[in-house]
């Protein structure tokens, strides 16, 4: 089964091109945020929402480094799964 909302290869698309992401995962709202950072550095996180916002996952990079690989294999959600083996409890609900 797939992700609500786009593939997963639509998603790693996605994560390169727009700068924030809005998705759930088990009823649970996540939002991946792509920052400029210090000496052309970009702050890439994924913060899970809610009444006390918890950032899940952070890395800076230089622009164009690859970072979806990484993202999508780390082990982001409370249950211990990634973006990659959550897959199917995963709906996209908004980019820009």
């Amino acid at each position: 089964m797939i992700m609500t909302g786009m593939t997963l290869d639509e998603l790693k698309e996605t994560m390169t091109t727009h700068d924030e992401i809005e998705f759930s995962y088990c009823g649970e709202m996540y939002d991946f945020q792509k920052d400029p950072a210090e000496s052309s550095r970009i702050k890439i996180s994924v913060w899970r929402c809610g009444d006390n916002p918890e950032c899940v996952y952070s890395i800076k990079i230089y622009d164009g480094d690859p970072f979806v690989d990484d993202l999508i294999n780390a082990k982001i959600f409370p249950d211990g799964k990634s973006i990659v083996e959550g897959e199917s409890d995963i709906d996209v609900e908004f980019f820009t």
